[in-house]
């Protein structure tokens, strides 16, 4: 609402004909955060840039024929649409020369309606992102927290599912929760990459180290090699022998995702509680049961599914360690500094 009336104030105060533009601009790059905001104004400001370009050479060109202006529009916005193919972040570039071909006034200077419209959009760029900075401003800081937390509790569940098949001796069901997490993960990205740009803009500072995501990847990838482990029911001498300390071993872990989540939120020092001893036990069950005559009867697929479970389990549990550590590098205090004033 903020943006919205100092743009339309701005334009009709500078006399720009179509100075709706930067309304819409205003209306089209605020995000739900700092970074995003100025991530997407900066990408239509480059975008209008390249298509203001293109269609005000197109228009340039005067022709009236509508078998001529086609040909052009055709032309100018292919042009465009390869520059956005190459380069994504300027997909507004084949919208704003297809705008500027064909809303071009008859007769007025070319150079002049070019010169207008990238002032408006920039305008409308600068608008949003001070309208982002100064009305209620949410830093992408705590966008990759709440976004971080939200895929581990993904995992969590997706590591209670895991641990239910091994308890009750049956194959692992597909679940949903992949998808889920997968797009849950993009997100931490991107917030990621705002919570980058703010800081590179000195617009706000964090301490999320750039191993957060990448982490994620790893435990999400480590709970992909556990399920292909259990997708087939366990030997029943497999079962026996480590079905309650690997079910066991999940739901510790489990555990330890939903508090990472929690001090992430918090500011806190990660718990590890029982982890560590239930990986422990599960790894003297394994190596019991490695030693034991029922391990020599399983044939080569089914160990591997054995003994591809206890691989998997290992990263799992390094993984998840590592990223409490990292949670435990943003715990002391409040590691937000606004420098907007």
């Amino acid at each position: 609402m903020v943006g919205a009336s100092a743009a339309f104030a701005a334009y009709r105060m500078l006399g720009l004909q179509e100075g709706y533009w930067s309304v819409f601009t205003v209306l089209i790059v605020m995000q739900g955060s700092i970074g995003g905001t100025l991530t997407a104004a900066t990408d239509r400001l480059l975008g209008t840039l390249i298509g203001a370009v293109l269609g005000g050479l197109g228009a340039a060109l005067q022709r009236t024929a509508v078998l001529e202006v086609g040909l052009v529009l055709v032309i100018v916005t292919g042009l465009a649409a390869f520059v956005a193919a190459v380069r994504p972040r300027l997909r507004v570039a084949p919208v704003t020369a297809a705008i500027m071909l064909l809303s071009a006034p008859p007769g007025a200077p070319v150079q002049d309606f070019v010169r207008d419209r990238i002032i408006e959009i920039g305008i409308g760029g600068v608008i949003g992102v001070l309208a982002a900075m100064f009305v209620f401003p949410a830093r992408s800081h705590g966008l990759v927290i709440a976004r971080t937390a939200t895929v581990l509790s993904h995992i969590a569940r997706m590591l209670g599912e895991q641990a239910r098949a091994l308890e009750t001796g049956s194959a692992l069901p597909s679940s949903p929760e992949h998808a889920a997490l997968r797009q849950a993960l993009a997100t931490v990205e991107a917030a990621m990459k705002d919570a980058d740009r703010e800081r590179a803009t000195r617009l706000a500072d964090h301490q999320i180290p750039a191993s957060v995501p990448r982490t994620l990847w790893r435990i999400r990838n480590d709970l992909v090699l556990i399920g292909r482990a259990l997708d087939e029911v366990l030997p029943p001498a497999a079962i026996a022998a480590l079905a309650t300390p690997a079910a066991a071993m999940l739901d510790a872990h489990a555990s330890l995702a939903k508090r990472c989540a929690a001090a992430l939120a918090a500011g806190t020092v990660v718990d590890r509680a029982d982890a560590t001893p239930c990986y422990r036990r599960f790894g003297a069950a394994l190596d019991a049961f490695r030693k034991s005559t029922q391990a020599a009867t399983l044939d080569f697929e089914a160990s591997g599914r054995v003994f591809g479970l206890a691989f998997a389990a290992g990263r799992l549990h390094r993984d998840l360690l590592d990223l409490a550590s990292r949670a435990d590098e943003i715990a002391p205090g409040k590691v937000l500094t606004s420098r907007s004033a």
